[in-house]
């Protein structure tokens, strides 16, 4: 059975449209990819960091039954609603990282066909209607600000959930994932390409950020009936605009030319900003 599953999911990968791999991004993008690193990096901290990457909290995103945390903060400069959830930090984090089973993605009937990884939609389902809530709020507030939504790891993949989710609700959205696991099946694959408008780097709203070796971007496997959205952006160490390189959804180029699976050293560092536990802000 799971040979059938890696052969469709394969096929439907190949008849995709893909990109090769391209070096250089420009040194405002390069800017924008390190102030969400700084912002997810930030939510590691928790309520020490009052003000990640110099912006206000808005309001706390807790569900402490299923230990999900983020934060909405508002850029008055830049005009922006910024949604931000936290990646693993506990064992019970963990217990949903490893939970690969497909769900239905029920709490948006509206992507036929969708589904998503089993651990993290558990964690979605116990905290969306709250989310949106709190970006209602606020959008009510400043109707004109565009809508950010970012997450490392975990949450790369509950911002992916969220860009979903939300498509259809607020206008104007834009988001950043770091280290985002392979979040769904073929069908929301899709639904985020074009949603998002992900097979041109001119037009994209969502970029998928690697880093050199990261091995969570390889889990869960495709065997298992995963698969990635585009469009990603792939940068190694130094950060710079010339080390960054844009390719497509499933290569053996950018992070796919690694065999690497799982949280390593690569992980924990995007774009210059490490987790580090404990500090006031990254």
């Amino acid at each position: 059975m799971k040979s059938f599953v890696l052969i469709a999911t394969l096929a439907l990968a190949v008849a995709s449209p893909t990109l090769a791999q391209t070096q250089g991004v420009s040194t405002t993008l390069v800017n924008r990819f390190i102030q969400m690193a700084t912002i997810c990096m930030s939510t590691y901290v928790g309520d020490l960091c009052l003000f990640p990457d110099g912006l206000p909290k808005v309001a706390d995103i807790t569900n402490t039954a299923t230990d999900v945390h983020g934060w909405i903060l508002r850029d008055d400069s830049a005009q922006e609603i910024v949604v931000v959830f936290r990646g693993t930090e506990s064992v019970q984090n963990y217990e949903s990282d490893t939970n690969y089973t497909l769900a239905d993605f029920d709490t948006f009937p509206s992507c036929t066909g969708c589904q998503v990884h089993g651990g993290y939609y558990l964690l979605w389902a116990s905290i969306y209607e709250d989310v949106q809530r709190l970006i209602q709020d606020q959008a009510s507030l400043y109707p004109d600000y565009g809508i950010v939504i970012t997450g490392h790891s975990l949450g790369g993949s509950l911002a992916a959930l969220a860009a979903a989710q939300f498509s259809s609700v607020f206008d104007d959205l834009t988001v950043y994932t770091m280290g985002e696991p392979r979040t769904g099946n073929a069908a929301f694959a899709t639904f985020i390409d074009d949603t998002y408008q992900t097979s041109s780097p001119a037009a994209t709203r969502f970029y998928r950020c690697t880093h050199a070796d990261d091995g969570v971007p390889h889990d869960p496997p495709l065997s298992d009936g995963y698969i990635h959205h585009g469009l990603e952006y792939w940068n190694v160490d130094p950060t710079s605009t010339s080390t960054t390189f844009t390719c497509g959804a499933e290569t053996t180029e950018c992070n796919g030319q690694y065999n690497t699976s799982g949280i390593n050293l690569a992980h924990l560092t995007y774009f210059g900003h490490a987790i580090v536990l404990g500090a006031v802000c990254t």
